[in-house]
């Protein structure tokens, strides 16, 4: 007998930084789930696949076709600038320092994504 599954779906945002802004040493990632956002500041040189590893031994599913949002609405970019920045800011002040884009801004202005469909049972 087949017992009823149940699903956790979220997003993973992995933002696309200019080329003003490749002294980032620790990249941020956003997860979207049903509770918001959640900034993930990633070891230096982590790359795109190492992160879906990851979130993969964590029991995620991940669509491997991304969607490109070119410019996120204004409501969903206030969200995602405050998660940047509060996962920026817990690097710290030394990582910080050699860290900083431009106009003081660790992350620099992002406004294009791409974003990663997640899936993962629930027990």
């Amino acid at each position: 007998m087949s017992g009823s599954r149940s699903f956790e779906y979220a997003r993973l945002w992995v933002p696309l930084y200019d080329a003003a802004t490749l002294a980032v040493t620790r990249p941020v990632y956003l997860i979207e789930a049903a509770d918001g956002f959640e900034g993930i500041a990633a070891e230096k040189n982590t790359t795109l696949m190492g992160l879906f590893n990851e979130l993969g031994r964590h029991g995620w599913r991940i669509e491997p076709t991304a969607l490109r949002v070119d410019h996120p609405t204004s409501e969903i970019q206030l969200l995602i600038d405050a998660t940047l920045d509060e996962a920026d800011h817990a690097t710290s002040p030394h990582d910080l320092a050699s860290a900083v884009g431009s106009s003081g801004d660790p992350a620099g202005v992002v406004t294009e994504f791409d974003v990663y469909a997640l899936r993962r049972r629930i027990k």
